[in-house]
């Protein structure tokens, strides 16, 4: 076969040839040809009738060469177009994924016709846009939106992106994808870091730029958290205390990680902090916690603690239920616990404390 010119000859070769190899070969050297810039409209014409009889081959070997050799083709006639794309998953799918004038209508007859494969290709294409990003949340399962959150170059809409998380927040793939993503809006970051793991948090933090005041607040999360998984280890006092000095004395010991301990019924490591922060000794702090019921007296120590005012609601409505509980910091059921907590904050009331909505959020957000 001419590298410039595709004769009839050619065409009745092809025809008279019966070996599924040869058509195969042959169905690679008519691609290529076709891609020939200098191609005439008749030797164009005469191509296409050719990939017309191919795509119709009974053998599967020759169709997928043929979507193969043609993916990366442009312009090719509509009814070639979509007999490959109808074609099983094997001769479809590599031509989905790569063919670049594939029409928006097309893709989304694609995702219509729920075939996960399928699927997944349109949602690997580069630079898949925003409006079919768009129709695959709303029509996929999760392992196609995995598929899209994975492809680095597919562009998605803010809002689209806060339902992702919003209907897949406990997929882990899709989290963990979303965050490996060259670039996620602030609003999603702050959205998703909820349901992040410790090491995906901190991912979140080291993968991109993020404001000042969420990445500090997502690291004192991570901090904080681990921080008192360990405390909880800690049988002895003088573990705890040994501790919290360390805490201290590498600047660690904040006030949210010390109100964070009591509202998650760290009662021990919340008195050794206060001890250490406001210079009182153990004793004076335990019976000014639980041997008076003189509010201001806790008051003045959080002060002296340098605890801010707009966490002692957290602090008194915790001390409140150990009150009522009488609670052994050995038992289990810390989560019972923490949720009493959150029930005391919401419900909080104090004339001289006024605790707006964004005192409750923030508070709540550092207990959970």
């Amino acid at each position: 076969m001419s590298n410039k010119l595709l004769t009839k000859e050619d065409v009745l070769k092809l025809s008279q040839d019966k070996s599924a190899e040869m058509r195969s070969k042959t169905a690679q050297k008519l691609s290529a040809y076709y891609n020939n810039p200098d191609l005439s409209q008749k030797e164009m014409k005469l191509a296409e009738d050719i990939f017309r009889i191919m795509v119709e081959d009974v053998e599967v070997k020759v169709r997928e060469v043929l979507s193969e050799s043609l993916k990366n083709s442009k312009d090719i006639p509509e009814d070639i177009v979509n007999k490959l794309i109808n074609d099983k998953e094997s001769v479809a799918i590599p031509f989905i994924k790569h063919y670049q004038n594939l029409t928006k209508e097309l893709m989304y007859d694609i995702l219509d016709a729920q075939n996960v494969e399928k699927q997944k290709a349109v949602a690997q294409r580069k630079n898949v846009s925003e409006d079919v990003s768009d129709y695959i949340v709303d029509k996929c399962n999760e392992a196609v939106i995995e598929s899209l959150v994975s492809n680095s170059t597919s562009k998605i809409k803010e809002k689209t992106f806060n339902n992702i998380v919003d209907k897949f927040h406990s997929n882990e793939k899709i989290k963990e994808k979303i965050v490996y993503r060259p670039e996620i809006p602030v609003s999603v970051a702050e959205k998703i870091v909820i349901y992040l793991s410790d090491e995906l948090q901190k991912k979140l933090v080291t993968n991109h730029s993020l404001p000042n005041d969420l990445v500090v607040d997502i690291v004192e999360q991570v901090k904080e958290k681990s921080t008192l998984k360990i405390s909880e280890e800690f049988s002895s006092d003088t573990q705890v205390e040994e501790l919290v000095k360390e805490l201290y004395d590498s600047n660690n010991l904040t006030s949210s990680l010390v109100v964070r301990s009591i509202c998650m019924g760290d009662l021990k490591f919340f008195e050794y902090s206060l001890g250490l922060l406001s210079s009182s000794p153990i004793l004076e702090v335990r019976k000014i916690l639980f041997n008076t019921q003189i509010d201001f007296m806790v008051r003045n120590l959080l002060r002296k603690a340098f605890i801010p005012k707009t966490m002692f609601p957290a602090v008194f409505s915790a001390l409140k239920v150990l009150r009522e509980i009488n609670f052994d910091s050995k038992l289990p059921n810390r989560k019972n616990f923490v949720h009493k907590v959150i029930e005391r904050i919401l419900s909080y009331e104090n004339a001289s404390e006024e605790l707006s909505e964004e005192d409750v959020n923030y508070l709540i957000s550092k207990i959970s």
